[in-house]
């Protein structure tokens, strides 16, 4: 199995780290850390299981770098304005045989691939996992470290198969899909309130969302807004997925969500494919979503303060 990255973020580089310790060749397109991880000859990856060091196949700083026909390139590179995923992609994807899998967050992410690329197999992913950057060079994993995936639109195809066998045999929990798009909706149940308000509380950790009363409440409201406008678009999405990430999140370790990491860190934030899509969801179906529209509109300023 040869597997290229775009997207050296904890995301990408933990997952791929896994591939290539069941004896995938992987190769990583590193623009922030190339120089620190070709000084050291790779990435420190610290995991709940351990330490251990990734050496990808190659190191590279762009796509058109990689001369060889992966048989899967991943894309796990936040969706932000000017991330042009598809240019990316043209100077890798030589050939049908290769498969693209987006580990990316959000609703509404796969069309312009698709589009773009009608005759390779797609892979749209859900990653779980509790993942920093602490350092260049260096990822920490903590929690959960799970994916789940299926052909966009829908199916499961050989190649998915033969991906979960090797994350399984490194002991990542994969859970095949037929159909994504609830999965995908399940996540944003998590992404859209918890990233949106450890933002706009000031930078609280999931752990203090939680012990907040008024704030784990908000949160809340937050996952039924987003449950009333999945239903609209014919997505069985219940009260009863929004109560379990709710659980999960307050049992879950004391986590900084990546948009907060984002910020921390002087960056954009993926307000967007966060947010922004289902509210244009919800506009198109006439769903009210007063909480959500008051949180894109803070956040939104914010990520223009942030520039």
């Amino acid at each position: 199995m040869k597997v290229l990255v775009i997207g050296a973020g904890a995301v990408g580089l933990y997952f791929s780290s896994r591939l290539a310790q069941s004896g995938a060749e992987v190769a990583v397109v590193a623009r922030r850390d190339y120089e620190v991880a070709v000084r050291q000859g790779g990435f420190e990856i610290t995991s709940d299981r351990g330490k251990f060091f990734f050496c990808p196949s190659e190191i590279l700083r762009a796509p058109g770098e990689y001369r060889d026909i992966a048989d899967c390139v991943i894309v796990a590179s936040k969706l932000l304005p000017g991330v042009d995923r598809v240019a990316m992609l043209r100077e890798c994807v030589r050939d049908r045989h290769t498969a693209i899998m987006l580990i990316e967050n959000g609703i509404g992410i796969e069309d312009e691939v698709a589009d773009a690329f009608p005759g390779n197999e797609l892979i749209s992913t859900v990653a779980y996992i509790g993942g920093s950057r602490p350092a260049p060079g260096r990822v920490l994993q903590t929690g959960a470290e799970k994916l789940e995936f299926g052909l966009y639109p829908s199916g499961i195809s050989p190649l998915m198969k033969e991906l979960a066998a090797l994350w399984e045999n490194a002991g990542i929990h994969c859970t095949l899909k037929e159909e994504i798009s609830l999965t995908r909706w399940n996540k944003l149940l998590w992404n859209l309130p918890y990233n949106t308000v450890s933002v706009l509380s000031g930078g609280l950790d999931t752990r203090e969302i939680c012990a907040d009363d008024e704030l784990d409440a908000l949160c809340f409201d937050l996952m039924l807004e987003t449950v009333a406008v999945a239903n609209a678009c014919n997505v069985p999405l219940t009260q009863k997925h929004a109560e379990a990430q709710r659980e999960l999140t307050r049992n879950f370790p004391p986590f900084k969500t990546s948009m907060l990491q984002d910020v921390l860190s002087h960056r954009h934030v993926e307000v967007e494919v966060i947010l922004g899509n289902m509210l244009r969801l919800a506009r198109q179906h006439n769903i009210a979503t007063p909480k959500a529209q008051t949180c894109y509109a803070l956040l939104r300023a914010f990520d223009k303060k942030i520039k």
